[in-house]
Formats: C-alpha cells, structure tokens, sequence
C-alpha cells in the first residue's frame, strides 16, 4: 500500500486544551511527531454567544474554552507547517476565524447539532469553499435528511464528505455506528466516508474501531489526542497503540455489537436533542404575526421549542401565535392558534368615472354582489366582511350582503386601513384577504394559493407576482396593518393599501408569489369604465348559459375568455391610473415609505 492508500487521519484537538494556550501549543508539537504521512489537525472553535444563550449548562465552560483571532492565526501557522489545518464549523465566530486563516485550511466539518442552522449556513455560503473538503457529521438523521443535507453542501464544495460517529462521554461500544457505513455507502456512492469514534481510551476497541470503519469502507479517520488524560479536563479521548492479536476474539464480538441494531439509537438521538442548536427569536413578537426564518437565530438552549420545518408546517395549517414571545425565545406548539381568516371587499358609491358602478347590475346582478359571491367560493375563509364608509352616500350598500352570506361594517370613507382595522378588530380577524368591490370576477383558485403561500412563507404581506388586473387580491396580516397604522396615524392613501407594504420590504415580509401558467392571463377583469361593464355583461352571459350561477373557477373563467378574443377586446386596450400616473406614483412612494422613528416600529 502506497501513502495514496492509506486512510486520512484527523487529529481532534477538541477541547483538552481547557482553554490553555501552553497546552495547547504543547499538544502541537506532540501531533507534529506523529509518524504518519496523510495526517491533519483539527481545531473546534466557537464563542460563547454565537453557539448558545448563558441558560445552556456548558455556557460557562464555553467561556473558559475561548480563544481569540490572534491566538487561532498563532496555532493555525504553527500546526500548517507539518500537515493540513481543519477546522469545526460550530457558528458565525468560527466562519470569521475560516475566512482570516482561508489559504492554511485544508477543510471543516460540521457536527450533526449545526446542520439545520441557517445563519451558519447563509454566511458559509458568502465563503468560498470550492476548493475545501467539507465533513458533514450525520449522527441522528436519517438517509432522506442526509440526502437533503448533501444536495445544500454541495452546492458550496466540490467534496463532501460524510461521517458517523457522535460523542458521549465514553459513547458505549454499541453506539459506534458501523452499521451505518454499507447503507451510506449504498445511498451515497460517489461520496468518501469518515469514521470518528468516541471510545473509552483505555479500551481495546478505541484502538480497533477505526479500523473495522476502514475495513467496511471509511476513507478518512477523526481520532481525538492530548498530551495526558490526568491532566486534559474536557474530551479525555486519545488513539492507542494497537494491542496484542491474543484479543482479537474479543475485538471480534465487539465489531459485531457495533454493525447491528437500528440506523439511530436512542442515546444517539438524545445527544443530537440535546446539543442542536434550535431556532430562537431574534426580535419580540405579537400575537397574531407569522414567522419565517428571517425572524430566527439558531442557538443552543434549555428551552424546547420547535424546529424551523415544524414551524412551517403548524403554519401551513393555517395557525398563527396566538401570544406575544420575546426574543431569544423557542417557539411551542401551544403559541399558535388557528388563524381567523376575512374576506373584506372595500366599496363605496362615489365612483365618478363609473358612477354608482358597485351596483350596476351585469346580466341582472348587482357588481358589487358577484364579487361577493365570487368570495364565498374561497376554501379556507370564516367570513366575508363588505367594509363601506360611514357616510350617507354609501347607506345603500346595506342591502348588498348577497343575502347576508357577508356581513357589512362601516367605517372611515378615506382612511381605508383604519376601516379594515375596525372590522378586524369587530370580527376578531388575524389575516385579511383584501378585495375591491370593483372587481366582479374575482378567481377563488387565486387566493387559495396565495393563502397557502402566505403561511408556508410566514409573510406579512402576499401578492401575485403576476395576473390578470382583477383576478386576485393580498394577503395580508393584521399585526401588519397596525404596524401601518401606529406609524402613519392616519393613512390617507390606503385607497392604494398596496403601497404601503410593497414600497417597505425592510420593514414587512412580503411574498410574491409565481403563480402556475394555468392561472396567469393578460386580461382586464376590473370595472371602472363602460368597456369594462360591457366585457363582465358579455363574459357572465357566456357564462351563465354553460354553467350557470355556481361560483366560477379558475378554469371556466379562462375557457370562456381565451376562446373568445371578441370579449376580452372590448377593454384591453384600458390602463390602471396608480400604473401609469407618473406623479401618482411619485406621491405614493413618498407618502406611503415608512421611516424608522423607534424600535418599535422595526418590530
């Protein structure tokens, strides 16, 4: 066997240092004496605030392990000079000591606890680690996580590398995880392998468990070293001299203990429960708000607390939090509640353009009604609120509540924000779906899948990226909206309440989003002039002679008018005001751009 051939070992300085430079220098030059030819040394660094929050048992141990960037550019010179410098990636402090030391390192792992840890993940991924070997410690998951975890990798290094092996204090003989090497390799053919056991280092099988993982397939080997365990107070862990061959038999029943049993064990998965670090709040929140990972750092903790995936999937249900949760804090199960979801259809009668167009009728119905009705065909909604003025000119949409299917809430004629608001607030409503009375064909298949999105995304404010002017609505949360309103006080432009959400993406989370190519035309479907009310007048007769007065569908609507170019003609040659106004717009982008005064607008 050639030096090509013999297995990579890893020299895991850990943490037997105790946070002693002597030691730690001392153990350098120990590792340089190492008589083998394909060799690297491996430093864990971390600082206590970027891996954990002070209520986590080890907080204080981290602080006594801390070495500063002057100290890591000192040991990562030093060991370069013999063999290859590697370093554990266990937060954003040890990604800035990488990138200070770049050119000396050879590669990093990851241990298992970090994998789902976005902010380390975001900043590795401003790195760059082509040319870098990158070890994924993948103790407590299962081959479709690990899969998941080696398509995200490698999208930063051309080589990854996978490893078993976790650490307990000793991890036990049946624990190692030798089984897990066939089925990864079975999994993952093109990747190597790395074996990092966690033995008793006065047992004979710290010795030979290395080599029962080169022998079913490791390519790389992580043995932790010291100068003395007496004297090392953190990771006594060390590898042996290899012992007599009068032990074999005994060597041989403990490879059997080690290849069997499930893929993960339950002190496994206890290690990896207790040592990830979860998802904690970055900034306060109030009930009634969705999360996204925008909103998360990843720490260790004491607290329990969902992870982010189960975040998304209580969300996806259609649930918010239903208290407030201050930074730094875990989210449970418990903090959510199902949302109260409305339809509220903003009208009033004082059209100029189309006068009294909320109740001309359009094949007999009034408009206003066959948006109503349009809105009763959306899955997923508990109430339909048609929000007028309080002013006597609109008095007569009272009668318009398509048979009291929606219920009618009068408020501001001008401060549209603060009308819905007084619905919301009436209502009990924690996401509005906002519609405008003047669109009489409103699509339901639209706004189900903008609310779908609008949850799994975790957003303030949702939106169709592109689709027919009508077709659609925004999703948009309540907490949202008073955030609006505690800053303006009074929003005079809320007619065009789009505004003032998609001009302050730094101040709300706002979701575009792609719809599928079957729910995307170029057509004009809102009335405001005479051609618009020719084109719904010619659509519904259509219409209602092949379906009849059922709510219409996504498909039907755009059978109907793709076949027919002689109705969509008759007002596509229109345009929308708050599109093409030059100064319009001008005045909505400064009027509506929220600038920070306090903190608790941010918030």
């Amino acid at each position: 066997m050639n030096s090509r051939d013999l297995p990579y070992l890893i020299c895991e300085v850990a943490n037997v240092h105790g946070g002693d430079g002597k030691y730690l220098n001392k153990l350098i030059l120990e590792y340089k004496k190492i008589p083998y030819q394909r060799k690297g040394i491996k430093f864990q660094v971390f600082k206590p605030d970027t891996i954990a929050l002070p209520d986590f048992e080890w907080y204080p141990v981290y602080e006594e392990l801390f070495f500063n960037e002057n100290d890591w550019l000192s040991f990562i010179k030093d060991a370069e000079t013999v063999g290859d410098v590697w370093i554990d990636v266990f937060d954003v402090y040890s990604i800035e000591i990488l990138n200070k030391n770049i050119d000396s390192i050879k590669g990093i792992k990851l241990q298992a606890s970090v994998l789902q840890n976005q902010e380390v993940f975001e900043a590795l991924s401003q790195t760059d680690l082509f040319e870098k070997i990158i070890i994924i410690n993948v103790s407590g998951f299962d081959v479709n996580q690990v899969a998941l975890f080696v398509e995200r990798f490698s999208n930063i290094s051309k080589e990854i590398v996978l490893q078993i092996g976790y650490q307990s204090y000793p991890t036990e003989v049946a624990d190692t995880g030798l089984q897990k090497i066939s089925v990864l390799k079975a999994a993952f053919p093109n990747l190597k392998l790395c074996i990092a056991d966690h033995a008793d280092a006065t047992s004979e099988f710290a010795l030979r468990a290395p080599i029962y993982g080169v022998l079913l397939g490791c390519e790389y080997i992580e043995k932790h070293i010291c100068l003395s365990r007496d004297i090392s107070p953190y990771d006594k862990y060390s590898a042996l001299e290899p012992e007599q061959i009068k032990l074999l038999c005994h060597e041989i029943d403990n490879a059997h203990k080690a290849t069997i049993g499930r893929f993960i064990k339950k002190a496994e998965s206890d290690y990896l429960n207790n040592s990830i670090q979860v998802p904690v709040l970055k900034r306060d929140v109030k009930a009634g708000e969705l999360l996204s990972y925008a909103d998360f750092v990843y720490r260790r903790t004491a607290q329990s607390g969902l992870s982010f995936d189960e975040i998304k999937a209580v969300q996806g249900k259609k649930c918010v939090l239903n208290k407030g949760r201050l930074a730094n804090s875990t989210i449970k199960i418990s903090d959510y509640s199902p949302a109260k979801i409305a339809v509220i259809v903003a009208c009033r009668m004082k059209s100029t353009r189309l006068p009294k167009k909320a109740i001309l009728p359009i094949v007999g119905v009034p408009s206003v009604e066959l948006c109503l009705k349009q809105c009763t065909g959306i899955n997923g909604v508990d109430n339909i609120i048609l929000a007028t003025s309080d002013l006597d000119l609109d008095d007569e949409l009272v009668n318009y509540t398509l048979s009291e299917k929606a219920v009618i809430w009068r408020g501001d004629p001008d401060d549209v924000i603060s009308r819905y608001l007084g619905a919301c607030e009436k209502f009990n409503v924690n996401v509005i779906v906002r519609i405008t009375a003047d669109c009489p064909l409103i699509i339901p298949d639209i706004i189900e899948c903008l609310l779908d999105s609008h949850f799994e995304t975790g957003a303030d404010y949702t939106a169709a990226s592109t689709c027919a002017v009508g077709s659609s609505g925004e999703i948009i949360n309540v907490s949202a909206l008073k955030k609006v309103a505690a800053h303006f006080g009074r929003a005079d432009y809320s007619e065009y309440m789009t505004w003032y959400f998609q001009n302050n993406p730094d101040v709300f989370k706002i979701n575009l989003v792609d719809l599928p190519d079957d729910l995307i035309r170029p057509y004009r479907m809102t009335l405001d002039y005479p051609e618009d009310l020719e084109f719904f007048n010619d659509f519904y007769s259509q219409y209602y002679k092949l379906h009849g007065d059922k709510v219409a569908r996504a498909k039907e609507v755009f059978e109907i008018l793709d076949s027919n170019p002689q109705i969509t003609s008759l007002n596509s040659h229109l345009t929308l005001k708050y599109k093409t106004d030059k100064e319009l717009i001008d005045v909505l982008n400064k009027k509506t751009k929220i600038y920070f005064r306090n903190d608790d607008i941010k918030t």
